[in-house]
């Protein structure tokens, strides 16, 4: 018997700049987040910003955008849910990730309106996953040599995040210029509201190119910054 997947909640972004991952047989494919994430079913909270109905009635798309970027959700034969709602409406949306010739969408399960308000809290839980990784891997970082076992069982109970983020954190470590290399540029960042090109990111840090993109990168994998648009960087 195939277990129901559990419905991820997590930043369209991280789903669009995800790794569509296949599998044999019976598993799901998913698509891996740059946090190391596995979502075969996801449960996303956005606007929608722009919609479309066929004329036969045999398909209709709504697109999404959650601030992080946008991601179209699918209606096959049934379109008659994607034609209840309007341009503007913010919906919390249930469906599985499904990718076709390059592009990654969503078919829903479940999609119903909501308020502002619930739009609000749902970024703050976004938010609170994201700090608690970070927490997470600065613990484990100060507690390598104690016992990482209780250290591990604590913070899968206290920020309630997966084993296998944990496990990443334990296993891939940082030293301590790369630390330092990070730190630089989170400053430079949080100067920079509005995001800063990656080329005038480059002229603001003293340090190898190579390095700087290796920072750079992690700090996106981790989920600290993001891409708003191709070669600017802005912080969460």
């Amino acid at each position: 018997m195939i277990s129901r997947q559990t419905a991820r909640k997590v930043r369209i972004w991280d789903i669009t700049n995800g790794e569509w991952v296949k599998r044999e047989g019976f598993e799901p494919n998913v698509v891996k987040t740059p946090n190391n994430e596995e979502v075969s079913r996801t449960r996303i909270l956005g606007t929608i910003v722009s919609k479309f109905v066929g004329e036969d009635g045999n398909y209709a798309s709504l697109t999404i955008d959650d601030g992080t970027d946008t991601i179209r959700l699918k209606f096959f034969k049934v379109t008659g849910p994607a034609e209840k709602f309007d341009v503007g409406d913010i919906v919390d949306v249930i469906g599985k990730v499904r990718e076709f010739d390059g592009e990654i969408y969503i078919t829903p399960e479940i999609i119903r309106k909501v308020d502002i308000n619930y739009e609000l809290l749902r970024r703050l839980e976004l938010i609170y996953k994201l700090l608690g990784m970070k927490k997470a891997k600065e613990l484990i970082e100060k507690n390598k040599t104690q016992n990482i076992k209780a250290l591990k069982e604590e913070l899968m109970k206290k920020y309630g995040l997966e084993s296998h983020w944990i496990d990443m954190f334990i296993e891939g470590g940082q030293d301590s210029d790369n630390a330092r290399l990070k730190d630089e540029i989170m400053k430079v960042l949080s100067s920079q509201p509005d995001g800063i090109l990656y080329s005038d990111l480059v002229t603001r840090i003293e340090a190898n190119e190579a390095d700087l993109e290796n920072a750079v990168n992690e700090l996106l994998k981790e989920g600290i910054c993001y891409e708003p648009s191709p070669g600017k960087i802005k912080k969460i």
